[in-house]
């Protein structure tokens, strides 16, 4: 594996034709959320493993003010450039990642190919008066003026399940406390991103749009409105929670390898 910029790690495939996957991971996470994907796929295909910013091995966002989804796309961009990547891609998104995903995707920041999405949490999709903007909200709500260590709890049992943070081991909690004022930042840029389900409906790339049949209301309304103007997306239900990718990589994976071979 070759870190290519700082966070960002590119493996070869065998064969000089071989298509290239991108790998976006989850707010509260890095690239090595992948781990086990990429070692399916290793090989096969080329791989392009990112660690978005405040996460992982990459640099800090420089402002916090007004953060948004635009401010990670030149950071793909970058990754895409020194991996010296210059066909459509295959992107792989989760949660945050998924959403990013669609942006690089609907406004061609990168050429791709297709998407294979995770719950893709774009809440500005949803109506503000929605049960799932108002769930959503209210956990948004529930970490202003908290310490990192409520806010990272907050988020963590948000989406597994209440007391999951706490039973974690010290060293995780740690890390993801030290990681809460990133997550804030995701959270204004998945409220406030000016993409619309309108917008979305210009993409005409094969999608895989994966959910878990025991998320959350608002991951789950999300995907109900993406639905209604991605024509080209196949819909696959997972017995998981919204965090799937790390917690059933056995069911999510072969979807994900499928839909990409």
């Amino acid at each position: 594996m070759k870190e290519v910029t700082a966070g960002c790690y590119f493996i070869a495939a065998e064969a000089a034709e071989a298509d290239t996957v991108v790998l976006l991971h989850s707010s509260q996470s890095a690239s090595s959320q992948w781990r086990q994907l990429m070692q399916q796929l290793q090989g096969k295909v080329n791989l392009l493993a990112v660690d978005l910013l405040g996460y992982g091995n990459a640099p800090q966002p420089e402002a916090s003010a007004h953060f948004r989804l635009a401010t990670e796309v030149p950071r793909v961009q970058q990754a895409l450039q020194a991996a010296n990547i210059q066909t459509p891609v295959i992107v792989v998104g989760h949660s945050y990642g998924g959403a990013l995903a669609l942006k690089l995707a609907t406004e061609g920041a990168i050429a791709v190919s297709k998407l294979a999405l995770y719950e893709p949490v774009s809440f500005h999709v949803l109506p503000d008066d929605s049960p799932g903007m108002q769930e959503i909200r209210t956990v948004s709500d529930a970490m202003h003026g908290k310490d990192a260590t409520e806010c990272t709890r907050t988020f963590v049992d948000y989406w597994n399940q209440p007391g999951y943070f706490d039973a974690l081991p010290a060293k995780i909690q740690g890390l993801m406390v030290r990681q809460a004022a990133k997550v804030a930042l995701d959270f204004d840029a998945l409220l406030n991103e000016p993409l619309s389900l309108k917008d979305y409906a210009r993409l005409q790339q094969p999608l895989l749009l994966m959910t878990g049949e025991f998320t959350r209301r608002s991951a789950q309304a999300v995907v109900r409105s993406l639905t209604t103007v991605l024509t080209n997306a196949t819909v696959k239900q997972v017995p998981a929670g919204h965090m799937g990718p790390l917690t059933h990589p056995a069911e999510v994976n072969p979807l994900i390898i499928d839909f990409i071979q």
